[in-house]
């Protein structure tokens, strides 16, 4: 959990940090557009200027070696003439004529490295173009700059968050710790009491033989429940401390689910259900044997729970690529959209379909523990056509 809450901590903060930084690039790359094409955009200006023979247009600064040239159209003939003495030495006149024509005609320019501005005078179509060549590639180098800048701060502000991010979860890290220890602890301590009350009540059972003693069924049966409901929060308490993958062992899932699926179908019989296996032979996990287990169990266990008398309880185990897909399916039950979302939660249960007297709200959640620790996923699915189903994705150890 702490480790989640941490990565959370790191994206959020990234995510932010990536945006504020884009819009900052933005702003640059306006202003930094403004600013190199301004001496361009005056040049157009001064050039239409003298060429339409206005005031304040003066002879221009660079003379005949202005970048700028002016070229008028003649609407009733098209023809095109020049007005100016600038020169493009990047474009040949027939590139002139068309990117004069193009910018009157308001259309998209085909060539890269000018910039146009167009006047009417007189019925006549002033066109006047400027090579930007410099321009564009002052731009390129300079945003190409600002974006290995901006890189650099990106990851260097990436560093920043992932060291604060540890000192950020600190207190809640510190807190879940304590209520862990807590658990475990709490766990470890009922067990003592919780097996002397069941061994007096069998006791009383065997003293009481003949004879109805309800009383005694009661605490054995409350007791058998709280026994079976501390088992799981010290699983899951020691599994948190110690989730120890490098003991996993290589194991035949295909045969364990076999197993399991066969130590079950005494209890589905009780309920009339028929278990249907398809399972894929020899599919090979690596994980904890007995964690494992009871990821099998917990799934079997409430499928034939929960599924309706009469009705069919499906296991199938096949490759997904290079996982293994174990799906347990069983019509008769649905879990709402806004239960399904918490079923893994710990001690979450539904308030209507998914409540039943023996349920401790633990199981999935060691599930999902399980499986996310052998680096796998767990979805559940459910619907009121088709019933309800779990597939567990495990990564394969035979390709």
């Amino acid at each position: 959990m702490i480790k989640k809450l941490k990565r959370r901590f790191i994206l959020t903060s990234m995510v932010v940090v990536t945006l504020v930084l884009l819009l900052v690039l933005g702003v640059l790359f306006v202003g930094a557009r403004k600013v190199v094409y301004s001496d361009a955009d005056q040049m157009l200006k001064r050039s239409l200027m003298i060429s339409l023979g206005e005031k304040g247009g003066g002879e221009g600064r660079g003379g005949r070696n202005e970048r700028a040239v002016v070229l008028s159209i003649d609407p009733e003939t098209g023809e095109i003439e020049k007005k100016s003495s600038g020169t493009l030495i990047n474009f040949s006149d027939q590139e002139q004529q068309e990117l004069a024509q193009e910018a009157a005609q308001s259309k998209a320019l085909k060539h890269r490295g000018v910039r146009t501005s167009v006047e009417k005078h007189n019925g006549k179509t002033y066109v006047a173009v400027v090579d930007t060549t410099l321009e564009d590639r002052l731009l390129t180098a300079a945003m190409k700059a600002l974006a290995l800048f901006a890189v650099g701060v990106w990851l260097a502000l990436l560093l920043l968050v992932y060291l604060l991010s540890g000192w950020a979860v600190r207190p809640m890290a510190k807190a879940w710790d304590m209520q862990r220890q807590f658990v475990a602890d709490a766990s470890h301590d009922l067990k003592t009491p919780l097996t002397v009350i069941l061994s007096n009540s069998e006791l009383l059972k065997q003293q009481n033989e003949g004879r109805e003693a309800p009383e005694v069924d009661r605490i054995e049966t409350a007791g058998k429940r709280m026994k079976e409901l501390v088992q799981k929060m010290l699983t899951l308490a020691r599994m948190e401390d110690d989730p120890n993958p490098n003991a996993y062992e290589t194991m035949n899932l295909s045969d364990m689910v076999m197993e399991s699926a066969l130590a079950f179908e005494a209890t589905a019989f009780e309920k009339g259900l028929v278990i249907d296996e398809t399972v894929e032979s020899d599919l090979m996990v690596k994980g904890n044997r007995a964690q494992v287990q009871s990821v099998l169990e917990c799934l079997l266990d409430n499928a034939c729970k929960y599924a309706a008398p009469g009705s069919r309880v499906t296991v199938s185990l096949e490759k997904a690529g290079k996982k293994a897909r174990l799906t347990v399916h069983n019509t008769g039950s649905y879990i709402p959209p806004e239960d399904l979302a918490h079923v893994f939660e710990r001690f979450y249960r539904a308030d209507k379909s998914r409540t039943a007297s023996d349920s401790s709200g633990l199981g999935l959640a060691i599930v999902q523990s399980v499986v996310e620790r052998m680096k796998g996923a767990v979805t559940a699915e459910s619907s009121q056509e088709s019933g309800t189903a779990f597939t567990v994705l495990l990564p394969r150890e035979n390709g």
